[in-house]
């Protein structure tokens, strides 16, 4: 899969949101970019907005004015992200591909 695809960039920002959390560590917003991520910032909204509106982030992790969606620093994964990150098939599919590509998309931390 290549390093901009939908699942891919979802899985990192989940994952990178998730070891977070399990690390006790403060979420890095540079690190919730477009342009951290290589990817466009029409195609990073579409990401964010899906993410929040199907459960896989807290609802308070975004709020949006008339420029758009804007990250909060309480960004968190949800209970439900978390299970997606476990039991989803196509998350599987990436999971094997990055631990094979983390050199190229970055650092994230595979279950």
């Amino acid at each position: 899969m290549a390093k901009n695809d939908y699942f891919v960039v979802m899985y990192r920002l989940m994952m990178y949101l998730y070891n977070c959390l399990k690390n006790d560590q403060q979420v890095d917003l540079s690190k919730i970019t477009s342009s951290y991520l290589g990817i466009n910032e029409r195609y990073f909204q579409y990401i964010l907005t899906n993410l929040v509106n199907d459960g896989y982030l807290m609802a308070d992790s975004t709020y949006e004015d008339m420029n758009g969606l804007h990250v909060m620093e309480s960004i968190m994964i949800s209970p439900k992200g978390i299970a997606y990150l476990h039991e989803n098939s196509t998350i599987a599919k990436v999971k094997s591909s990055v631990k094979g590509l983390s050199d190229i998309i970055g650092n994230v931390t595979p279950l």
